[in-house]
Order: structure tokens, then C-alpha cells, then sequence
């Protein structure tokens, strides 16, 4: 994102350069469940720059039952080193690095923005008095299995709309973060129950278990949206398995359920 500068080692606009920060994503594409590298580096400026303590989380905007937006931490990241003194005009670099869970919000479908905030913020604490935050967005991918499913849906007419994080757990799974993410998709051509449609997966190492709704977008609170019906997918089967008989069958059965 570049250089931010950092204020409160002394007087400001006594013409000595402050010390900066910038951080780094090296990886070249995010994706659920994989590696994420990165580096931030530091300019000691003027005066040089004594870090106390460095901290790298990636955190995601999420929707809470009442409706309010909440900063939701997803995962934290292994700074290679957590203080660093770095001496007037020097610069000293840190490497990070770890890995995203399966279960984290992905804010990109076939290159194009889903509408969902995930950043990562470096916090510094140093010998100001308040601590540095330095925040940058991240771009993660939808993991093919996701795509897939969500191609099968738009062969019956169902494409995505955008997306949404709602800030609590799916009832009934093992999920290690209190986080799911919505997929809206509507289809134009249905003016009855099913114009448009939620489906949230939940990701582990295997696969993708899917659930599929009808929509009810001003409704947070699982358990007081409509029934849902499940399906799962394998990494493994995409683009081996017919996706699509599974996305009828559900859908078909929903029908049942919703009348």
C-alpha cells in the first residue's frame, strides 16, 4: 500500500524525516486453507525507530445478529521477528508469514469483488504513546470447488449477486471460527419463492459442505431464516463429478421443505 509515516517520536515540522512503515504481501494468490508471505519493512527515519512489539492479524467486517457491522479477527500471522531496532536513515525488514483457515471469507468470484472487507493490520508498539495500525486490503479467491458449485447454480439460472459475513457460528457444524459468509444469487426469470437464493459453504481440508436457502436478506440470525437444504462437494470432484444433479436434487427438495 506504501510507506506510511509514523508520528510521535518528537516535534513534528522541525524538518527531520519521521520513521515509515509498509507491508508487504509477497504471495501471489490468496486463497482459503493456503500459505499467505508477506514482508513489512521499516525506515528509521531521522531519529531511528525502537519497535516494542510487533503484531500481524487478518481480520474481516462482519454483520452481527442485530444487523451492526463488527472487526472480526480470522486469523493471526507469524512475524519472523516481533521487535526491531532500526537505527536514524536505516531500514530493517521483517518477513510474516502463515496460513489462511479453510473457513476464511473470500472476497473475490472469478476476479470480480464480492462486496466482503478482509484486511491486514500490522500494529506496532513503539515508543509513541498510542500504537500504530497499518492496514492493507486483501484480494482472496474463491476456491474452485466454490466456483464450480456456484456454476452448477447458474446453470439453473442462478447467479451471484454479492455477498455478505454474518458474525456467528452454523449451527450443528465443528467450525473453528464463529464467522460464515452468505452468497446472494438471484434469477431474474422466477417471480415465485426462489427469485433469489442464500448459499453458505462451510470448507475443511476435503471439501465443501453446501447449504442453500431461500433468500432473506433482512434476517441475520440462522435460525430464524428460512430451511435450508445441504450437499457436499470435494475438492477432488470438481470437474469430475456432476455438480449440477446435486444443485436440482436440492433445490427440488427446498421446494418440499419451504411449502
Amino acid at each position: 500500500m506504501g510507506f506510511r509515516r509514523l508520528f510521535g517520536t518528537g516535534d513534528e515540522g522541525d524538518g527531520q524525516e519521521p520513521p515509515e512503515i509498509d507491508t508487504q504481501i509477497l504471495s501471489v494468490t490468496l486463497l482459503p486453507g493456503h500459505e499467505v508471505e508477506g514482508e513489512v519493512t521499516l525506515r528509521g527515519g531521522s531519529k531511528g525507530l525502537k519497535v516494542e512489539h510487533l503484531d500481524l492479524d487478518v481480520v474481516a467486517k462482519a454483520h452481527y445478529y442485530d444487523g451492526k457491522v463488527n472487526e472480526e479477527t480470522v486469523t493471526g500471522l507469524d512475524a519472523r521477528r516481533y521487535s526491531l531496532d532500526v537505527a536514524p536513515g536505516a531500514e530493517e525488514r521483517s518477513a510474516f508469514g502463515g496460513r489462511l483457515p479453510w473457513e476464511c471469507p473470500v472476497t473475490e468470484l472469478g476476479g470480480r469483488a464480492l462486496g466482503v472487507d478482509v484486511s491486514l493490520t500490522t500494529k506496532l508498539s513503539w515508543e509513541s504513546d498510542s500504537p500504530v495500525k497499518d492496514l492493507d486490503f486483501l484480494h482472496i479467491a474463491a476456491p474452485p470447488v466454490y466456483e464450480a458449485v456456484l456454476d452448477a447454480f447458474a446453470e439453473e439460472g442462478y447467479r451471484v449477486e454479492g455477498s455478505q459475513l454474518m458474525d456467528e457460528y452454523i449451527p450443528d457444524v465443528e467450525a473453528n471460527h464463529g464467522l460464515h459468509q452468505v452468497f446472494f444469487l438471484g434469477n431474474p426469470t422466477r417471480a415465485d419463492r426462489f427469485g433469489e437464493l442464500e448459499v453458505v459453504f462451510f470448507q475443511n481440508a476435503v471439501g465443501v459442505l453446501v447449504f442453500v436457502r431461500r433468500a432473506a436478506r433482512s434476517v441475520y440470525e440462522w435460525e430464524e431464516k428460512p430451511p435450508h437444504r445441504t450437499f457436499p462437494a470435494a475438492h477432488h470432484e470438481v470437474g469430475q463429478a456432476d455438480l449440477g444433479e446435486r444443485v436440482r436434487e436440492a433445490l427440488t427438495t427446498l421446494t418440499l421443505m419451504d411449502g
